[in-house]
């Protein structure tokens, strides 16, 4: 097993050891087998060896999971939460999401011979996710166990868990609240990591008080301390000096681009008062200005870390205009040499434009930002997607992603691609799954849904990537613009009513980079798998659901239709509609089950299927929105009950926004809507499915996160922009 070429091939040989006992079990006498007769019992030493040997996604979401799942359950106390822990690190690896619930499960049913250090390891393995709601909640319940059982939490496990890749305001919160509960004592990194995660939350009294907490610290171990977050103010305290806590609260005023300036503005007057020809140093700092070292490197007064924080804030403020963000960045590039752009700079004003629509002037600076020979990072390269997506050059975005995939791929020194601009240096992990994501969020704003659903079949061939929770979304929402954007021609009509076969290219490479060199879509783009896209986007999401949660095949819907599927598509439905909720009783109107008809053929062989059909995807309130979207946008409105009882059974908490735009498409198939419903009672012709769906709603979310008067107007006019590209357009 150890000496397997691939882990596929060591879970083969398990496999047929396990075939092999069950042939000898048969001989044995039953009062001399065991109680699993049948079960390998595999050394765990064997078991450590074959987590190593995960090498792709591949391995991850289905062999690695048959291994921990099915061939490893007889290891005991000491050995099963190091296999968890490990396998914890594989997954995390490949962002390989869904499988974390049940790991967690298992971990905290069993006996844990090791609990700190375990309970650790494990914390430590979760902090590799990229940040997600169901990874921050994962930690929570680990932590919540932790002040249960009484098992401390170590300093380096804090520092893990505080990364910025991971952290939630909401877990930071948690954290805090422990730290204090256990009595620790923030070290300088612990509180710089609390500062940073405020500040980026943009809660300016939590960063003020960070703040505050640093000074003292600084104070107490004969450190120069930094300025306080109230210098601007009449009256303050002013010593210390330029400090890089300084450029972390600045942060913190992230939507106040006066406030942020104003304090940037101070700053640099009391750098000017202490040595009046810092400021003017263009080279290097004066040797009069002490650098002060706390956590993060060594500073020396206001620097351009200072300006680009500042611009964060500018960028985000609404109330600054494309033209006066890049004036502000002009006066960092061009007035002095002291505050030289870096790529952060570059980053943060690229997104700003990228915000404000103003696409030319973004692809300008971009230009810029080659020209200006800075090695571009994942942020750079994920903006620089966007912008050159945007301004209307897509097939210059796929080639740059698609070149420094080619650098990651190799193991070579920096190589120079497209004229010497694009540098990328092959010993990074330039590409995943957010780019990617990003990539195509910019493709669905150009219109170019059939580009979106090519990169979802070539997601791992070409980028080793798994789609998440954010592709999912994105991918229903192609669906729907393709959907809406073929309703508008009478071509794309019947295209979807007499599908050819399409034209196959050598390559994913090839047949993407030739569906993007025509500056405008095709007139039809919602032909997918030569189906209607809308079809196979509805398939992808029900397999997810039940391949990774099995147990929903049972799940019944709380509300059902009775009329056909396609009903609410007839010019004259809803004076159908009105005239049986008027004539007929709801008591002798028939239920139907759509369950069977409509559940996937693996789904109902979960014997025959992986663990996890799509194991980086959780779906979150984001997700079932859009996918009620597409049910009401593609006649399946009467399956929108059966998707919340699926968001229910999944403990997902939905916004009243999601609640309210189904209880819209919900209306126009379950018999009577809202405007009949008290006529309807006054004249006791029962409840409608209606009546049924908000009272086992209300029942659900409560009376106060059921939706209001308020959210559903909002909710009908949001159904009709989705319906009428002219709705309300100015």
């Amino acid at each position: 097993m150890v000496h397997a070429s691939s882990l596929s091939k060591a879970i083969s040989v398990i496999e047929q050891k396990e075939g092999l006992a069950r042939q000898i079990s048969i001989d044995v006498s039953p009062n001399v087998q065991d109680d699993q007769p049948h079960a390998l019992q595999l050394p765990p030493w064997v078991a450590f060896s074959l987590v190593y040997q995960v090498r792709s996604a591949q391995d991850a979401q289905d062999d690695l999971l048959r291994l921990v799942f099915e061939h490893t359950q007889s290891l005991g106390s000491k050995d099963r939460p190091a296999l968890l822990i490990l396998s914890t690190h594989a997954l995390a690896h490949f962002d390989i999401l869904t499988p974390m619930r049940e790991i967690v499960e298992q971990f905290l049913s069993r006996a844990i011979q090791f609990p700190t250090f375990h309970f650790n390891a494990l914390l430590c393995g979760l902090s590799g996710f990229t940040r997600s709601e169901e990874a921050a909640n994962l930690v929570v319940t680990l932590l919540e166990a932790m002040t249960t059982r009484e098992v401390p939490l170590w300093l380096e496990t804090y520092r893990s868990l505080m990364r910025d890749r991971f952290v939630t305001l909401q877990l930071t919160k948690v954290l805090r609240t422990k730290m204090i509960h256990e009595g620790v004592v923030p070290t300088a990194e612990d509180l710089e990591a609390f500062l940073r995660v405020f500040s980026n939350h943009g809660a300016i009294q939590d960063s003020q008080q960070y703040l505050h907490a640093i000074r003292r610290y600084c104070i107490e171990h004969n450190l120069t301390p930094p300025y306080g977050p109230d210098v601007h103010l009449p009256g303050a305290n002013l010593s210390g000096t330029s400090h890089p806590a300084n450029t972390l609260y600045i942060g913190s005023m992230r939507h106040d681009r006066a406030s942020a300036f104003h304090y940037l503005h101070k700053l640099l007057q009391l750098e000017a008062a202490k040595s009046p020809r810092s400021v003017k140093i263009t080279a290097t700092p004066s040797s009069r200005h002490a650098s002060t070292t706390f956590w993060s490197g060594t500073k020396t007064g206001v620097d351009i870390f200072d300006w680009t924080t500042a611009l964060v804030s500018a960028a985000n403020d609404k109330r600054t205009s494309a033209s006066e963000l890049l004036t502000l960045f002009e006066r960092a590039r061009e007035k002095t040499k002291r505050f030289k752009p870096t790529i952060a700079t570059y980053t943060v004003v690229l997104r700003g434009l990228l915000f404000r629509h103003a696409f030319d002037e973004a692809f300008t600076v971009w230009n810029q930002l080659l020209d200006a020979d800075i090695p571009l990072d994942r942020k750079a390269l994920t903006v620089g997607v966007q912008v050159l997506t945007r301004a209307g050059h897509p097939q210059h975005a796929f080639y740059l992603l698609n070149s420094f995939m080619d650098a990651q791929n190799t193991s070579s020194h920096a190589t120079s691609i497209a004229d010497d601009k694009y540098v990328a240096p092959a010993t990074h992990h330039w590409i995943n799954i957010i780019v990617i994501n990003e990539f195509m969020v910019s493709l669905l704003r150009i219109r170019r849904p059939d580009v979106i659903f090519q990169l979802w079949d070539n997601l791992t061939r070409l980028y080793s990537v798994l789609p998440n929770e954010t592709s999912l979304n994105i991918l229903l929402k192609a669906a729907v613009l393709a959907t809406k954007m073929d309703n508008e021609s009478v071509r794309g009509t019947f295209a979807h009513l007499f599908r050819a076969p399409m034209g196959s290219f050598s390559s994913p490479i090839d047949s993407i980079m030739g569906m993007l060199q025509s500056p405008h879509p095709p007139s039809v783009v919602g032909i997918w798998r030569d189906r209607r896209a809308g079809d196979v986007v509805w398939e992808i999401f029900r397999t997810v659901m039940y391949g990774n949660w099995k147990e929903l095949i049972d799940t019944k819907a709380p509300a059902s239709v009775v009329h056909s599927k396609d009903a609410e598509t007839t010019p004259l439905y809803p004076l159908v509609e009105l005239a049986k909720s008027i004539t007929m009783p709801f008591s002798t109107r028939k239920e139907r089950d759509h369950k069977l008809k409509s559940t996937p053929l693996d789904a109902r062989s979960p014997d025959k299927t992986p663990h996890y059909s799509y194991p980086s995807i959780v779906p979150t309130d984001l997700t079932f929105s859009s996918y009620i979207q597409l049910l009401g946008l593609t006649a399946r409105g009467s399956e929108i009950s059966l998707a919340l009882a699926w968001m229910r059974a999944l403990r997902i908490q939905p916004s009243r926004k999601t609640l309210s735009i189904a209880l819209v498409f919900w209306a126009e198939v379950s018999l009577r809507g809202p405007l009949f419903e008290e006529w309807a009672d006054r004249r006791n012709k029962g409840e409608s499915e209606y009546g049924r769906l908000v009272r086992w709603m209300v029942e659900w979310v409560g009376e106060e996160g059921a939706p209001t008067d308020e959210d559903m107007k909002k909710a009908l006019r949001a159904v009709a922009k989705m319906r009428d590209s002219s709705f309300d357009r100015s």
